[in-house]
């Protein structure tokens, strides 16, 4: 091995890929590798991929300036993108969840060592033919420079690339939890957040990967792992939207409340008019003390349901709407929220009051 690494740059080239990219044997080990050429601000990043020793990263060798460009030589992989796995048929939850985990621990190596990948997406994470997962292709990584606002060149996949890529401020590793964000929605769904959102167990993690603010965002990729295999409590399950509201379907989200409201309308029905009077005769008095605690915790129970659910519904929407209307400040939301938390809780105060009222009747 360290022969391997001694006379790393004796080698014969077997097959040009692209003008930057070129498939070499070592002549010693017979071992493959790819030649990349890159431009000369990209060697900082690439000489300290050198010191980044991981399974799950495409491993770079060696990296050295020839005649004003950078020249690396990096690990030969032999498997197929999830771009190509995906094309076929999405992965099953269980699978998904095995695959990310994965990345996670290449990009919390990959973090450890001030990096950022800025590129993740299908078509740079490759599975071998062992099933291992690596994540390849830095083209556009980069070292994190403290006291820097931003990144000095503006670039990502569109899609993929988290809102500070594009200028906003410097990334960090949140922008790469952000890729895996929408990584994890194509491979669960076969298309991208914006076009259709995962529903199924990984919802609540998918939405807080693709945060607009990064501080809301999972802090590492580590805790995004222990997350995903349940090891760490995720406390946005805990707002998942109801059934019929967790779609954008603003159509199937308005029917959906007016069933809950047709639920509510028929417990005041059934408590206070559609008793049959011959139950009320059994015993005035041991009746009227049933229906008072019924009609009590019925209505309460339709109070808490205005006091809660308006809000609660519409919390997702609130803040995506306060994105697009005034992306400079996404807070916003909170005040809107509030609005309508206050209201919800005004109208809760009246029901509990009619109920009252009613059951003393």
């Amino acid at each position: 091995m360290q022969d391997f690494y001694s006379s790393l740059w004796d080698f014969t080239p077997i097959e040009k890929i692209n003008k930057n990219l070129t498939i070499v044997r070592h002549k010693l080990s017979g071992r493959l590798m790819v030649r990349r050429i890159s431009a000369q601000d990209s060697y900082p990043v690439m000489n300290a991929l050198t010191a980044v020793k991981h399974p799950n990263l495409m491993e770079v060798y060696s990296a050295r300036m020839v005649d004003g460009i950078c020249e690396s030589l990096c690990e030969f992989i032999n498997g197929s993108t999830i771009d190509f796995y995906v094309r076929t048929k999405p992965y099953e939850p269980a699978e998904a969840r095995r695959i990310m985990c994965e990345i996670c621990n290449g990009l919390t190596a990959l973090h450890g060592h001030g990096l950022v990948h800025r590129d993740i997406k299908p078509e740079n994470v490759m599975i071998t033919a062992e099933g291992i997962v690596k994540i390849i292709d830095y083209n556009i990584s980069r070292l994190q420079k403290p006291g820097q606002r931003r990144d000095t060149y503006v670039m990502g996949t569109a899609g993929y690339a988290s809102p500070e890529q594009f200028g906003f401020a410097q990334t960090d590793g949140r922008a790469d939890i952000y890729a895996c964000g929408v990584l994890l929605n194509y491979m669960l769904t076969g298309c991208l957040p914006s076009e259709r959102l995962h529903q199924g167990v990984f919802n609540t993690v998918i939405e807080k990967c693709i945060e607009v603010d990064e501080n809301k965002r999972y802090a590492t990729a580590e805790e995004l792992k222990l997350v995903l295999l349940g090891k760490r409590r995720d406390r946005r399950k805990q707002l998942r939207p109801l059934p019929g509201f967790r779609g954008k379907n603003p159509f199937v989200k308005f029917m959906a409340f007016q069933g809950l409201m047709i639920y509510a309308a028929l417990a005041l029905v059934i408590i206070f008019i559609g008793i049959p009077r011959e139950i009320q005769n059994i015993s005035t008095g041991v009746w009227k003390n049933i229906r008072v605690s019924i009609g009590i915790l019925t209505l309460c129970a339709d109070a808490l349901l205005f006091w809660t659910a308006i809000p609660y519904i519409l919390f997702g929407d609130v803040f995506r709407l306060s994105e697009k209307i005034n992306p400079d400040n996404p807070k916003n939301g909170q005040y809107v929220l509030k609005i309508l938390g206050g209201a919800s809780i005004l109208v809760g105060i009246v029901l509990v009051i009619i109920a009252l009222n009613l059951s003393v009747q």
